[in-house]
């Protein structure tokens, strides 16, 4: 059975609050556009992972919800994951190559450099950026999480919200 990953970045944060905390910060006017119109883009195809986990930070939870609502994906069912917290490469790989072999689909709502980084790990050629609400969504003919950091995608797709909806 092969294994699909998305990796997602939050959508655009609010910097009208210079008081709040890095990890309570909103998203923006445009971030609460972007996160639902990602949605629908992945609604439109059919996207539904079994498992979404996310960073901690509010800005990753309300991106995650967004998308969320717009694919009919239950909100109970997103999990909060501290580690994914302005995660490093190594922190990626550790959380996802422990994900149970029940799930054939896991997409992960994160951070840069993190997901920048992780793109760049499987993907032929370089992304300098993946931008806010940008995603990368990959599929590998491994049967379980631990190979897939040994392996390249057969599938591999990136959007955001600046490219033109298909």
């Amino acid at each position: 059975m092969a294994k699909r990953l998305t990796i997602i970045r939050h959508a655009k944060s609010s910097w009208e609050e210079p008081d709040c905390s890095d990890i309570e910060r909103p998203l923006s006017r445009r971030g609460l556009r972007n996160a639902p119109e990602m949605g629908a883009r992945l609604a439109k195809r059919n996207w539904l992972p079994d498992q979404l986990l996310v960073s901690t930070a509010r800005r990753a939870r309300d991106t995650a919800t967004l998308i969320a609502i717009e694919i009919g994906f239950s909100r109970e069912q997103i999990m909060v994951n501290e580690r994914l917290y302005l995660a490093e490469p190594s922190e990626w790989r550790e959380i996802i190559s422990a994900l149970p072999g029940w799930i054939s689909h896991a997409a992960c709502v994160g951070h840069n450099p993190g997901i920048t980084e992780l793109a760049n790990h499987f993907g032929d050629a370089l992304i300098d950026n993946v931008p806010t609400c940008g995603l990368i969504d990959m599929t590998f003919g491994v049967d379980a999480w631990a190979n897939l950091f040994t392996a390249k995608p057969v599938a591999f797709e990136f959007d955001y919200p600046k490219i033109p909806s298909q």
